[in-house]
């Protein structure tokens, strides 16, 4: 069974001593406190330099990448099962799910739908990831069915199989159900389904902290991941990897000019001009973070103080972001991750697979952005709704940090272009704090 691990060369020897080393220093870097992503970009590195000094020998250590893979596929049903039923629960038993949050939630989820189309436009033009070498993986394709056989496969009729094959559009429909029916059933008699509530809750807040526990693991993945690909691919392929990046970042650009700018131009009325200049604190410190929470109280004071949205939206709108859509995290990336793994492993897409991926996203964004490592997860739920292999996630893992930086600044951003545009329809945007002259106002002013 372990035949492929036995030492039987100096080579090999050598491969399992620097393995160690550099877990050691990945967990020195973790213990230090050492950002995420420049532990993820250091076992980029690294196993980019293994690879390509150890050739074929470094696809030997492939198993600790494979293993991080499984552990993401173990978690993305529960967790988004019941991400999904808390969001809907939490959100319909509260009075506030009326004017303002439906309207917030309209443009959250409808510039995330947005998002993934242009993902999906994009990365189907160029025919990103065409040519990567996949063949070492073993995939079985898919049968290809009629549109009604499509459709009935959206809809549950026995969840525990649907679980077991990693469907994820029934268990996501099923999830909504649920929620429906915990509401229905709140507000006849909340005392009966109260003891339920606590128990999702309870299970949520477990599954994310099992989901951090799978997250810490990237960097130790992403070393072997990323060896065994520098091992098995020429310099052509490595390639696709940067002009992956380079890719993400264009779609990115476009979305924030043509989508978010210009919703602020056509249906806020507003200037574009000013807008970015009143948000671009928010936006720089979710570059440099890598973190919508960790931006979120920025986010709020720049849109009270430099946007002029009342507190009473701002602080509402903007934690609500924070758990919600995430235009780059939940739409372009798992989209773009899509079109790459089908052009890698050679898969047609029907037109019916896109709508199901845009389905997929806008859905499933609803439960799942507030969890940590949102991008992973959303493509993981993106590549199983259409029965794309998961180890797609692996392919792209190894540069994922270097485009986490542009997707929070959308994701942020997106979150502000919706608490304005839900201001303008409240009217609740102050005009005069909006155009103001912002060259002599601090940053993030102080209470």
């Amino acid at each position: 069974m372990f035949v492929n691990l036995k030492i039987d060369s100096v080579e090999k020897a050598l491969l399992y001593l620097v393995t160690i080393v550099v877990i050691v220093l990945l967990n020195f870097m973790s213990k230090k406190k050492i950002k995420f992503s420049y532990r993820v970009l250091t076992a980029l590195g690294l196993g980019l330099i293994t690879g390509l000094v150890f050739g074929s020998v470094a696809s030997t250590i492939r198993p600790i990448g494979q293993l991080y893979v499984r552990l993401i596929s173990m978690i993305v049903i529960p967790l988004v099962s019941v991400s999904i039923i808390r969001s809907f629960t939490s959100m319909g038993a509260s009075d506030k799910l009326k004017s303002t949050s439906a309207k917030a939630l309209f443009w959250m989820l409808s510039t995330t739908a947005v998002a993934t189309a242009l993902g999906l436009l994009f990365a189907s033009v160029v025919s990103i990831g065409k040519g990567f070498d996949v063949s070492d993986i073993t995939y079985t394709p898919r049968d290809i069915q009629p549109i009604e056989q499509v459709i009935l496969n959206l809809f549950p009729n026995n969840i525990i199989s649907h679980m077991a094959n990693n469907q994820m559009i029934p268990v996501i429909l099923f999830s909504i159900f649920i929620a429906i029916g915990i509401n229905y059933e709140s507000r006849k008699r909340r005392d009966k389904v109260e003891p339920l509530l606590n128990v999702i809750e309870g299970f949520s807040n477990v599954m994310v902290s099992v989901t951090k526990m799978v997250i810490k693991f990237t960097p130790y993945g992403v070393f072997a991941l990323m060896a065994h690909a520098a091992s098995r691919n020429d310099l052509e392929t490595l390639k696709t990897l940067g002009f992956y990046i380079l890719l993400m970042y264009g779609i990115m650009v476009v979305h924030f000019i043509v989508v978010q700018l210009g919703l602020i131009v056509v249906v806020g009325k507003l200037d574009p001009i000013q807008f970015v200049k009143n948000i671009y604190p928010a936006q720089l410190v979710a570059f440099t973070t890598q973190s919508s929470y960790g931006t979120l109280p920025v986010t709020v004071k720049t849109l009270t103080d430099r946007t002029g949205v009342s507190e009473r939206i701002a602080s509402f709108v903007g934690p609500l972001g924070a758990n919600v859509g995430m235009n780059a995290c939940g739409g372009i990336f798992p989209a773009v991750v899509a079109i790459f793994t089908a052009n890698a492993f050679g898969i047609n897409l029907a037109f019916t697979d896109y709508l199901m991926i845009i389905f997929t996203t806008t859905i499933a964004s609803i439960g799942i952005a507030g969890v940590p490592g949102i991008a992973t997860i959303a493509a993981t739920v993106v590549l199983v709704s259409v029965g794309l292999p998961i180890e797609g996630i692996a392919l792209v893992a190894g540069v994922d940090a270097l485009i986490d930086m542009g997707r929070t600044a959308i994701n942020v951003t997106g979150t502000m272009v919706s608490a304005t545009l839900t201001a303008v329809s409240e009217n609740e945007l102050d005009k005069d704090v909006f155009y103001q002259d912002k060259k002599n106002m601090a940053v993030v002013m102080e209470d």
